[in-house]
């Protein structure tokens, strides 16, 4: 079934990028928990970014067979990045409102359902929700990453940390297309800076306080090794310089997210692992 508010059914999209590094295992749990839905999406758009090994493919296949009309599937005959992905799969989303969901993430069954009764009753145009982190299966861990509920909160600390967990989000499509969309020349900040243009574009947030997606984190390190060391470092320059070109960041914003952030971006994998777990994530 489709949500309905104010005497019509609102249709929206499920948005979504595949790559190689993707187990068949952690695809299923992911596509299921989508299909699982009390509020159902009208099309799910999957974006294969770049070739796929055979099982995979396989997988995705049996998806659009057994779900003909439903599974919308963009092949991309090189990788291109998240960000590149994500924007060419928004140009193939057909309704209104849109979902994110990465493929090794797990939805709870209600996600959809509340969600678009605040992007639609409460006005708001991108709708994030507190996350769960996992190991190995949902609830493993205890860990949650909160984020704060209202978009005053949220404008606050923007300068210094993303306001929403990424794949939990729902928007307007039209308000992020007119931000300009994702951005594949910012590897590992392709949310981020969207973030930081649909606030300059007078876009108003929302986090649900609630869990509503489970994330997958691993054991937590190949996360932080990702997002640390000299590599992560000048990624992470590009997009403060970005920051200052579109006007979203001062030039003393500049300093004080280097001060703060950059340091903490040369210690050791298992150091920054436990700073995270122990400062910036709450445990049942």
């Amino acid at each position: 079934m489709y949500f309905q508010t104010w005497g019509y059914m609102v249709k929206f999209s499920v948005l979504m990028s595949v790559y190689v590094r993707e187990s068949v295992a952690n695809f299923v749990a992911a596509m299921d928990s989508l299909l699982q839905q009390t509020v159902k999406p009208h099309e799910i758009v999957l974006v294969k970014d770049g070739p796929l090994y055979l099982d995979l493919d396989v997988k995705i296949g049996e998806y659009q067979e057994r779900f003909s009309g439903l599974i919308k599937v963009i092949s991309l005959k090189d990788n291109l990045g998240l960000g590149a992905a994500l924007a060419i799969g928004l140009e193939n989303c057909t309704c209104p409102i849109v979902a994110r969901m990465d493929t090794d993430d797990v939805c709870r069954k209600n996600r959809f359902e509340r969600q678009l009764e605040f992007i639609n009753i409460g006005n708001y145009d991108v709708v994030g929700s507190n996350i769960e982190e996992f190991n190995s299966f949902p609830g493993d861990l205890g860990r949650f990453k909160i984020n704060r509920e209202n978009h005053e909160d949220n404008i606050k600390i923007i300068k210094l940390k993303s306001p929403f967990n990424h794949p939990s989000i729902m928007f307007k499509k039209s308000i992020v297309m007119r931000a300009g969309g994702y951005n594949g020349d910012l590897p590992l900040f392709e949310d981020y800076s969207l973030f930081l243009r649909l606030w300059k574009s007078g876009a108003i947030f929302y986090n649900i306080q609630e869990v509503l997606l489970d994330f997958r984190v691993g054991s937590g390190i190949t996360t932080i090794k990702r997002r640390s060391g000299l590599h992560y470092l000048k990624k992470e320059w590009n997009f403060v310089k970005y920051a200052k070109n579109i006007g979203a960041f001062g030039s003393f914003d500049v300093i004080k997210y280097v001060v703060l952030k950059f340091p903490i971006r040369i210690l050791p994998p298992k150091v920054v692992l436990f700073i995270y777990n122990a400062f910036l994530r709450t445990s049942r």
